[in-house]
């Protein structure tokens, strides 16, 4: 996928991230691995060795950001426990991949208490609707240190794009395929489009991005 996602124009990727009772880090986007008899293992509840005896292609976080550099790729993280920040702390500042790692799926709350604690990690807050008063998330948001905001395509209004820029405030959009939106969301200078289509993605960026590295674009994210 990640090497997929490069090929077709991305220039990042997006990890769904879970611990084994071992404390290994390994890529899991519900915190299960399937079993050759179809029933579902709990990633939390075995080791990675015994992970493994159930699904071979089980792969460590680290052999992810190993691929992600061998692409040059930007990674968001998205966190399925909060706990798992140190580990993951530890392995990015081990890959020298703590500048391009930001980190997703986390409620304004929430991510605005770990952006605090943390202020050496990108932290983004997931907004879950228009807000009433954008003067008033965007100034909270850089109080508490947030690296930005993460939304569903429709509630990143201009308003909000502006005033996100305005305050130095990163703005990453949840999935879309579609054309029209992703055109939008390029012509509105959203920084982070999340996609499994980046080849159409790509192809409607202007001339002069599709050819110019830029900081954090990401399958995931172009």
């Amino acid at each position: 996928s990640i090497l997929a996602g490069n090929e077709e124009g991305a220039k990042g990727c997006c990890l769904s991230v879970d611990m084994t009772s071992d404390g290994i880090a390994v890529l899991s986007s519900d915190g299960y691995v399937l079993a050759p008899n179809g029933g579902a293992v709990a990633v939390c509840d075995h080791t990675y060795t015994e992970l493994r005896q159930v699904a071979p292609r089980l792969l460590p976080v680290g052999q992810a950001l190993d691929l992600a550099r061998a692409c040059r790729s930007k990674i968001a993280i998205t966190l399925r426990d909060p706990s798992l920040l140190p580990q993951m702390r530890m392995t990015l500042r081990q890959t020298d991949y703590l500048d391009d790692a930001v980190f997703v799926g986390l409620g304004l709350v929430e991510a605005a208490r770990i952006a605090s604690a943390n202020p050496d990690l990108h932290i983004m807050g997931e907004m879950p609707a228009v807000p009433d008063n954008i003067a008033a998330l965007v100034n909270a948001s850089q109080t508490t240190g947030l690296f930005g905001l993460r939304a569903a395509p429709a509630h990143l209004t201009p308003p909000l794009l502006r005033a996100c820029r305005a305050a130095g405030l990163f703005t990453m959009s949840l999935p879309t395929n579609d054309p029209r939106t992703l055109d939008t969301l390029i012509r509105g200078g959203v920084n982070f489009i999340e996609t499994s289509r980046p080849d159409l993605a790509a192809a409607l960026l202007p001339e002069g991005k599709k050819a110019r590295p830029q900081r954090f674009p990401m399958r995931g994210i172009d």
